[in-house]
């Protein structure tokens, strides 16, 4: 009753999810509409009571049966996590879905996206964009973050400014001071990566290329970066948010991950879903994640492991993860962990591990003021 409650309350305020925020405003609209009429028609003291006590029944009820109180509405990440150079923003789509009823024993999901920055320093929101499932965040260019846009059979591109959320460039400006790039960009974003403020993709002529923001080069060393970012992360989802460093070997990152599985500490853990979230080559050391019980409602646990001393450096809580997402989606940064853990996103401190930022993402505000 106290979840429902606080739900309840919190539905009463603009989040940046888009239908709830116009769903609401409607309403508050509806009851301003509502107060001048009262005024103008102040004599009719009945009818304009009566018409108050209807408002305030049907906008609660409405709220409950159509806003986010009363229905369900489970987060789950839909891009890596970025950050500005600084490391004092953090960024990233995700997706939130809302049940739409049953047919045929079949349910039907609405989804919605959202671009979400949360500034690191203060856990406050720092912006919300409303996106589009055609959007791709791509990572770090030309000053702010690259997003890629599908459009039918062809490819656009905008850019983002971290700090604030608004458009350095939008699609039609970036196509028309990045033309030879569009020219041969594909509808697609799965055939392009962002490493260390350069641009690698494959181009519809098949052909591969190099952008450094202001000349289109063909590089041949593309496709082994863009094979890199695919193999690396369908082991390591968001390896490449964190580690900016062209690879052209990715099998040693890929044997590493695999070797701290076949530990016999994490074996342990084998029925327990574990899962490396990041790895350091350098200090050889890995980050793992893990339900504490084999239900989907329990906790997931955060471990780093030293794969030179074959142990367990420290084990922290980070709460349930609902069944949209399962696993956590983790950022390393140079003070800390960034954490998404479908509703909420939470920063630990690196070497206190204590939470520093707790964040919901259904309400887009610090949970601490909840």
């Amino acid at each position: 009753m106290e979840q429902f409650l606080q739900r309840y309350m919190y539905s009463w305020r603009l989040n940046g999810w888009l239908v709830h925020d116009i769903f609401l405003e409607v309403i508050f609209g509806l009851g301003l509409f509502l107060l001048l009429f009262i005024a103008i028609k102040r004599k009719r003291l009945i009818i304009s009571i009566s018409l108050l006590v209807i408002y305030i029944v049907v906008s609660n009820a409405l709220m409950i049966v159509f806003g986010l109180a009363g229905r369900g509405f489970p987060i789950k990440s839909y891009s890596s996590i970025y950050t500005d150079e600084s490391q004092k923003i953090a960024v990233q789509m995700v997706q939130g879905s809302e049940n739409n009823g049953t047919s045929n024993g079949i349910t039907h999901l609405i989804s919605h996206y959202l671009n979400v920055a949360v500034n690191l320093e203060t856990g406050e929101k720092q912006w919300t964009k409303s996106a589009s499932y055609k959007e791709t965040l791509i990572g770090n260019f030309m000053g702010g973050l690259l997003i890629h846009h599908r459009d039918g059979e062809y490819g656009q591109l905008s850019l983002l400014d971290i700090e604030t959320g608004q458009e350095i460039l939008s699609e039609k400006e970036f196509r028309q001071q990045h033309q030879p790039l569009i020219d041969i960009l594909s509808n697609g974003a799965q055939q392009m990566v962002a490493l260390q403020h350069e641009l690698y993709l494959e181009g519809v002529d098949g052909h591969f290329y190099h952008y450094d923001g202001k000349t289109l080069n063909k590089d041949d060393k593309a496709q082994n970066y863009i094979a890199a970012r695919f193999f690396i992360e369908s082991d390591l989802p968001g390896y490449f948010a964190t580690h900016q460093h062209p690879l052209d070997n990715y099998e040693e990152i890929q044997d590493f991950s695999h070797q701290v599985l076949s530990e016999t500490a994490i074996r342990t853990y084998q029925n327990l879903e574990p899962k490396v979230m990041d790895v350091d080559l350098a200090n050889g050391t890995a980050l793992l994640s893990y339900r504490r019980t084999q239900r989907e409602s329990a906790d997931h646990l955060l471990v780093l492991y030293d794969m030179k001393k074959h142990q367990l450096l420290w084990e922290e809580k980070i709460g349930a993860i609902n069944s949209y997402q399962q696993q956590p989606k983790v950022r390393t940064v140079e003070k800390g962990y960034i954490i998404q853990t479908g509703d909420q996103l939470i920063v630990l401190d690196k070497h206190s591990r204590d939470r520093v930022v707790q964040y919901h993402l259904r309400w887009n505000r610090p949970i601490d003021e909840m």
